[in-house]
């Protein structure tokens, strides 16, 4: 689900096939679509929208049952996050248990068109570290390991009914 319009969910939906983009909305049926990963920009305002998101979520505000497992933050621009983003950054993180998963950015994302990107599968090895990434062949290493990371957060979830720090 995206903090806002513009914050990657449809990219990280078709890299991580066993997502579905709700877009800014939250999920419209919570039998079926408990957990919630948000998506941001690593920016001011993305950080504000998904402040308000997590709020609503603590507030009860989202659909019964519905689980934020964690903040994907997606970057504005390339380089390095400017240092009163990572402090805001640092304000939000408890909202959603620290379970921030940063993405890098990937130039390649402004030529591709979203249907040519890869899809990560589980069970496929991951790509090799260090090396640039085919994004067309490969989802990047980095998006495949926090794939894995929100899968296992989700697996904790549904085994034991609880989850570190929710």
């Amino acid at each position: 689900m995206g903090a806002h319009g513009g914050a990657g969910t449809s990219t990280l939906a078709r890299w991580w096939p066993q997502a579905a983009d709700s877009g800014v909305a939250w999920p419209g049926c919570p039998e079926t679509t408990q957990f919630v990963v948000l998506a941001a920009r690593n920016s001011m305002s993305g950080l504000v929208a998904a402040a308000t998101r997590l709020r609503e979520w603590h507030a009860q505000l989202a659909p019964p049952g519905v689980v934020v497992v964690g903040l994907v933050l997606i970057p504005a621009r390339p380089g390095r996050t400017p240092a009163p983003v990572g402090r805001f950054q640092d304000i939000v993180a408890p909202l959603v248990a620290k379970a921030v998963y940063p993405i890098g950015w990937y130039d390649d994302l402004l030529t591709l068109e979203r249907n040519e990107l890869a899809r990560f599968e589980q069970s496929a090895p991951l790509p090799h570290r260090g090396r640039r990434t085919d994004l067309t062949a490969a989802v990047p290493r980095e998006v495949c390991c926090t794939a894995s990371q929100i899968a296992e957060s989700i697996a904790e979830l549904q085994t034991t009914g609880v989850f570190q720090g929710l």
